[in-house]
């Protein structure tokens, strides 16, 4: 029996020498080992195109917002990288079309992989004019896309609670005026100076321009829209690249087209905003904040 039991103990032993020393399995790593010379960004750049086959034309809903993404080289795979009104766009294919939902000019550049190495081409840049939708009418004034010199100004309503930071989920729960919510921060914490303020979108190259009482300019940048569904009574999102009128009092971070405006109500005279305090909510509405902003157009 004791003859047995050493055998064993033997056994285990070489069994655990065996575990500590693992053969090393090289497959993976000779998978993506790199190979050869791969092609230089110049060649890749000359294999790709970037076209607007549809020319604008200011009485056709068709135009210049069609561009067409080709990669003739289809031995090297990759990666489109396309800037748009709310950000940086991936697509993962030799061919497609990207219908752009704003005017201005932005850069494409495309990553692909080449004997195992990944080589970046040259940037192209695509200037888009013949976008049009109702929100821009609504927030521009412009009435189609032949109306180049449209801008319209906003600004805050005369109510004390035109902006106020609140519960998430306030415009499911309450009536939408200035401070309808029992989460409210309470009294106003406006300044007449921000009463003052004004901001004008305007249809060409998508311009913002934040006005002080004076009309001095303090600040410009860009702006955009989506139409996105959240499933969550938001009409859209306003897009923009500097903070709006009296957001810089917000719970909440602003970090450009990143952290987008929650429309929640938008005609020609007036706009609700929503600035959420995150994107992503794993729980009850009332675990989560935001800020609301209440606008009125200037005739």
């Amino acid at each position: 029996m004791k003859t047995k039991i050493y055998i064993f103990a033997i056994a285990l032993a070489a069994l655990g020498m065996i575990a500590c020393d693992p053969i090393e399995d090289t497959s993976l790593r000779d998978e993506f080992a790199k190979t050869g010379t791969p092609v230089t960004s110049g060649e890749l750049t000359a294999a790709l195109s970037i076209t607007q086959p549809i020319p604008n034309s200011d009485d056709k809903v068709e135009g210049d917002q069609y561009v067409v993404l080709n990669n003739a080289r289809k031995d090297i795979p990759g990666t489109w990288f396309v800037q748009t009104p709310t950000g940086l766009r991936q697509y993962h294919t030799d061919h497609d079309t990207v219908v752009y939902a704003g005017n201005g000019t932005y850069e494409i550049y495309f990553v692909g992989l080449s004997e195992k190495q990944a080589v970046t081409s040259e940037t192209f840049a695509v200037t888009i004019t013949n976008c049009f939708d109702e929100y821009m009418t609504f927030l521009s004034g412009a009435q189609d896309k032949a109306d180049k010199t449209a801008k319209k100004t906003w600004k805050l309503l005369n109510d004390p609670l035109a902006f106020y930071n609140g519960m998430y989920g306030a415009w499911k729960y309450y009536d939408m005026v200035p401070g309808q919510s029992n989460y409210q921060s309470g009294a106003s914490v406006l300044t007449a100076a921000e009463f003052g303020q004004y901001m004008v979108f305007e249809i060409a190259d998508n311009k913002l321009t934040i006005y002080d009482q004076s009309g001095a300019v303090l600040r410009t940048g860009g702006w955009g829209f989506s139409h996105e569904d959240r499933g969550e009574e938001i009409a859209g999102e306003v897009i923009t690249d500097i903070r709006l009128i009296a957001t810089d009092k917000s719970w909440q971070v602003f970090s450009g087209v990143s952290t987008p405006y929650y429309i929640l109500s938008i005609d020609d005279n007036n706009m609700i905003l929503c600035l959420p305090g995150t994107y992503n909510r794993t729980g009850d509405d009332w675990d989560y904040d935001a800020s609301y902003y209440f606008f009125i157009a200037v005739e």
